[in-house]
């Protein structure tokens, strides 16, 4: 079903009209917060030191199995997830407490916190259990005061999944005790929730004040930020393809702070998929906060990146800023919060000044700011943080999808998986004999998948039972060496990493379904064995994802044909789809179609010297920095081995060719050498990191030629695409080909006119730029010269 188009007119939304004030309690004078029972004690009763030892613990369907069969073992008057409410006033602060008792049987008079584990509960700190203890003892004070009972049993039930057995903790708690430990828990939280009553009150102020910060909107701008503000207005969902240049950072982050002064959200998440992406939000937050804005933001960054003690276990025993971490986080989460902008460096020196872990920091601190900027992976993976806070956070959350056209591709990797023979079997040489065991378990069961007749390779829409549960088995058994030893996991570096791509294995068989293949390949000798789990269509996860936010609104400068970026990035069909047209003139960029020449794979041997002698005419005739794009390192280096016989044409320029496997460094001598000379050629990649999501206005960039029409590579799991495409759309060669080339053609014509004063040329080569097919995806703002 095609997109529902809408205009941005009648929206409600006038960035530069002045409202008058909203009160910052929203009730009257009145602050309204709203929390979880487990946010609530995670904060007040949490101590000592964090340790991952007893993590992960099962996944989030093994719990809900695990609860189950307890729940079956209860008798008739038991009742499940109870659920419970209280309000709390605090002065001009009202808090309402949420949460559900995992069971409450009021013929025994009994709460119960279950926790499953896959461990000997024996061995989990008595800090953990004492944590959930709190919970319990806060839900039964709770019912206790709803049904005016004089006393309860608490009961922590921990259950081991693997060995199917219970380790219960009981004790009774009267009335008053019950009603002394909430009273003395909400104490505890009573400086905190002031302090956030003092922010909120100046965050709406300011945002009630905030003006846009660049002024006057350019083109196009103003349409955006009343298209953002009607969606989260209205809670929906909204795909915007906006042309490059247009400022749509901005033109979406300003209406949603609007927003969230006027309380038509509570939060904010601004998705990326690139550090360039990251970097433009956090400018644009710290020119809000410059121009008056008193939000808090936090930016996400990836744990390997950020970690102070890297190669050291996650735990006290091992990692000093794990040991005591809980002790010392009150006064740095009391810092960050008044800090304003969080980026990387402020996270990193409020931790370093506290002598914390700044990676726990910064995930401590997501239940507590007001936007948050993080990668794809935070928002949308099988283990996301922000995701998964959605899910059991009573706040509206508005996700902003930066540069949305990469989250397909993106969402297939992080719902997929690969596992190989080759390195089970190394693995398996330097483990414990727990270990071995397991892992010879999943040995066998990949011999049988090996002994079966199915050719080189293969694709199932089946999972192999037994190799699944053997999977499980080394979990639990890695899970058991964590807890008896505090040095497992610096010691067993293979082991470990081979366990976190079994998690991952797991989580994707949880969420198997029809859209899933099980890919099976045969490789050199009795170790070539390789197994992929291959999502071939995300849209269902993404769907789930997304499902949690209150508003959604995806955008990028390529999102056509939208009907196609619509289902594959799991937006509803009701979600308002619209394309912008471009702030800049036809004049700005001459684009020349070069239509004789074949770039066809079979064709690239014979058209190499023709093609060569072209992009040289080009070069000549395009004075200033010019990036030339190819489909293959192969091709590239063919061709301007070729063009480098013609010395004449290097006399006035200057060349820089992108390499595989380039470190970050030589990637950045490309963005130094552009900026130092006026006459660059840059050999590149069609695709890759110099093609999207890179800013080179003025004289930085003046051309680019795109050879070839970006066609992805045919094998067999681009075919599998193909298939499954044509079966769910019946548009296998587009949805698998086609739309996803045109669109790295259209990210890489959009690299050279950036601003009203840019202009420039390209060329596009390749026969099929004469096929309508072809030529109907090509940006309509700019004319082609054949």
């Amino acid at each position: 079903m095609p997109c529902r188009t809408a205009s941005g007119d009648g929206c409600g939304f006038s960035p530069g009209k002045a409202y008058p004030p909203v009160s910052p309690g929203y009730s009257g004078l009145m602050i309204e917060f709203s929390l979880s029972v487990r946010d609530l004690v995670a904060f007040c009763h949490r101590s000592g030191d964090i340790d991952h030892r007893y993590t992960p613990s099962p996944s989030a369907e093994q719990g809900m199995e695990g609860h189950q069969r307890l729940y079956r073992r209860r008798p008739d008057s038991y009742v499940r997830e109870y659920p419970v409410r209280y309000l709390h006033r605090q002065g001009d602060i009202q808090l309402q407490l949420r949460g559900r008792a995992d069971g409450f049987d009021p013929a025994r008079g009994l709460v119960e916190e279950i926790k499953t584990c896959r461990v000997d509960p024996g061995k989990i700190p008595a800090s953990v259990s004492r944590l959930h203890l709190a919970q319990a003892r806060i839900y039964a004070a709770l019912i206790a005061e709803e049904q005016s009972l004089d006393g309860l049993a608490v009961q922590l039930t921990w259950f081991n999944i693997d060995r199917d057995e219970e380790a219960p903790l009981l004790q009774y708690y009267s009335r008053a005790e019950l009603q002394e430990f909430l009273a003395g828990t909400l104490a505890a939280f009573a400086d905190w929730l002031g302090l956030l009553g003092r922010r909120r009150r100046d965050r709406q102020a300011s945002l009630q004040r905030l003006d846009f910060p660049h002024g006057e909107f350019r083109r196009g701008q103003r349409v955006v930020a009343e298209l953002v503000y009607k969606c989260i207005d209205q809670g929906g969902q909204a795909m915007l393809e906006a042309p490059t240049g247009i400022g749509k950072t901005a033109a979406v982050l300003y209406p949603a702070l609007k927003a969230l002064g006027r309380h038509k959200h509570e939060a904010v998440v601004f998705v990326t998929s690139r550090t360039v992406g990251r970097r433009s939000a956090e400018d644009c937050l710290g020119l809000m906060a410059r121009a008056g804005m008193d939000a808090s933001s936090l930016s996400l960054t990836a744990k390997e990146s950020i970690c102070f003690s890297p190669g050291r276990a996650c735990h006290g025993d091992d990692c000093p800023f794990a040991r005591g971490y809980y002790d010392r986080l009150p006064r740095a989460l009391a810092e960050a919060v008044g800090h304003g902008v969080l980026d990387r460096p402020a996270v990193e020196t409020i931790a370093r000044a506290h002598q914390i872990c700044p990676y726990q920091l910064a995930l401590d601190l997501l239940p507590w700011v007001d936007i948050v900027v993080a990668d794809m992976h935070y928002v949308y993976s099988l283990t996301a943080g922000v995701g998964s806070l959605m899910a059991r956070d009573e706040r509206r959350w508005t996700i902003l999808l930066d540069e949305a056209h990469n989250l397909p591709e993106r969402a297939r990797e992080m719902y997929s998986a690969r596992l190989s023979k080759a390195e089970l079997m190394r693995v398996k040489r330097s483990s414990s004999p727990e270990a071995k065991r397991a892992l010879e378990k999943v040995n066998r069961a990949m011999l049988a998948l090996q002994k079966e007749d199915w050719g080189e390779e293969v694709f199932r829409e089946e999972l192999p039972a037994g190799l699944v549960n053997s999977l499980g088995d080394v979990v639990a058994a890695v899970g058991r060496a964590m807890a008896d030893d505090p040095r497992f996991v610096p010691a067993n570096p293979q082991l470990m990493n081979f366990y976190f791509a079994l998690l991952q294995w797991l989580r994707v068989a949880e969420n198997w379904g029809r859209e899933y293949r099980l890919q099976l390949k045969r490789g050199e000798g009795s170790q070539g064995l390789s197994l992929g789990l291959n999502c071939l269509d995300p849209s269902r996860l993404l769907a789930r994802c997304q499902a949690r936010a209150h508003a959604v609104i995806a955008f990028s400068a390529t999102l056509s044909p939208q009907h196609w970026m619509r289902q594959l990035t799991g937006l509803d069909e009701s979600a308002v789809c619209r394309r912008l047209d471009s702030p800049f003139s036809e004049a700005q960029l001459q684009v020349e179609l070069e239509t004789a020449i074949d770039t066809r794979y079979r064709q690239r041997d014979r058209s190499a010297p023709e093609l060569g002698r072209r992009l040289s005419r080009f070069l000549r005739e395009a004075p200033g920095n010019c990036i030339v794009y190819f489909p293959s390192y192969r091709y590239l280096g063919a061709v301007l081995a070729l063009m480098k016989e013609d010395e004449s044409l290097w006399r006035e320029r200057r060349l820089w060719q992108q390499l595989p496997e380039q470190s970050l460094e030589d990637r950045d001598g490309l963005f130094q050498a552009l900026g130092n000379h006026d006459n660059m050629a840059a050999f590149c990649i069609l695709g890759g990191v110099f093609s999207e999501g890179i800013d080179l206005p003025g004289e930085l960039l003046s051309a680019v030629a795109i050879v070839g029409v970006g066609l992805p590579q045919v094998g067999s799991e681009r075919e599998n695409l193909r298939d499954w495409y044509q079966q769910a759309y019946g548009a296998g060669f587009e949805y698998a080909y086609l739309y996803p080339a045109m669109q790295k053609v259209d990210q890489a014509l959009g690299r050279v006119v950036r601003t009203t004063t840019d202009n420039g040329r390209a060329l596009l080569v390749d026969s099929r730029y004469a096929w309508p097919a072809y030529r109907s995806l090509l940006p309509p703002w700019w004319s082609y010269l054949d």
